[in-house]
């Protein structure tokens, strides 16, 4: 990590130079919609033209925006840097929106790569049990798989309603792929549900892998929403929270965590069961 000490020494007083202003800030986040004159950015940002002028000049002594014919634009040093700062507000907001659902749960097994793009997770909101109704997130999730044309997911837990419901959305054509881990995989390849799998694995819309080991993290990810949940650091399951999102970014966030494990699963097939 020395290097990294190191580097930080070297960026320390331009990082310093950006985050201690908001008007920069907002204004290189701005620009990186497009060029504009200093009296949309005043209006835009709520602030005086002269403090706009002020925070243009110490930006452009940075080589971070230039003056055009069509008004303030950002250099390419300064797309980069603005679209690291938004990234890193993207992930700090996450974190302070959700600031109990990280702290009480074990993020272990999501990937550094996919906590560096927190931030996609920005407009999602958690769905919780209640006592007055208990089943609250269960039941919303099946009722928004049910509109779903693709489903993926990694299952860590099993409920007996899984089983019916796969298999009416198998039947329906629905696209689904699924990992397990070696647990579940024992419970849905024995006696009681092992010949209703073994059919699944036959249908060309639906695969199963098996992960190598126990995993700390459940969710389905469709063609329009994310429904994500976690164990708490005690190692037990957190069945009444979940992470809910319908936004694009969230989406893809979580078919990249799919396909995180999904790479390096096994392929179950009808003879494996």
């Amino acid at each position: 990590m020395q290097h990294i000490y190191t580097m930080y020494e070297e960026v320390e007083d331009k990082l310093r130079f950006i985050t201690t202003s908001g008007v920069r800030i907002k204004m290189m986040i701005s620009l990186l919609e497009r060029p504009k004159a200093s009296g949309e950015l005043k209006d835009e940002l709520e602030t005086s033209t002269s403090t706009v002028i002020h925070a243009a000049r110490d930006l452009e002594k940075e080589k971070l925006i230039i003056e055009g014919a069509n008004g303030f634009e950002l250099t390419n040093t300064g797309r980069i840097v603005a679209l690291k700062t938004m990234e890193y507000i993207k992930s700090f907001g996450v974190v302070k929106k959700f600031d109990n659902f990280w702290v009480t749960h074990d993020l272990s097994d999501i990937p550094d790569d996919l906590l560096l793009r927190i931030g996609e997770l920005a407009d999602s909101k958690i769905i919780t049990d209640t006592p007055t109704d208990l089943l609250r997130g269960l039941s919303l999730y099946f009722k928004l798989v049910r509109k779903a044309k693709q489903m993926y997911g990694i299952s860590s837990i099993f409920h007996p309603k899984f089983p019916d419901m796969i298999e009416k959305l198998a039947n329906r054509g629905v696209e689904m792929k699924f990992i397990v881990t070696p647990m579940i995989f024992k419970t849905l390849s024995g006696e009681k549900y092992g010949k209703r799998l073994k059919a699944l694995t036959e249908k060309e819309n639906f695969e199963l892998r098996l992960y190598d080991r126990e995993l700390k993290l459940a969710f389905t990810v469709t063609d329009f929403v994310l429904s994500f949940a976690l164990y708490f650091t005690d190692g037990n399951f957190d069945s009444a929270t979940d992470l809910l999102s319908y936004n694009k970014e969230a989406i893809k966030w979580g078919r990249d965590l799919f396909r995180y494990y999904y790479d390096k699963a096994k392929v179950i097939r009808p003879e494996d069961i």
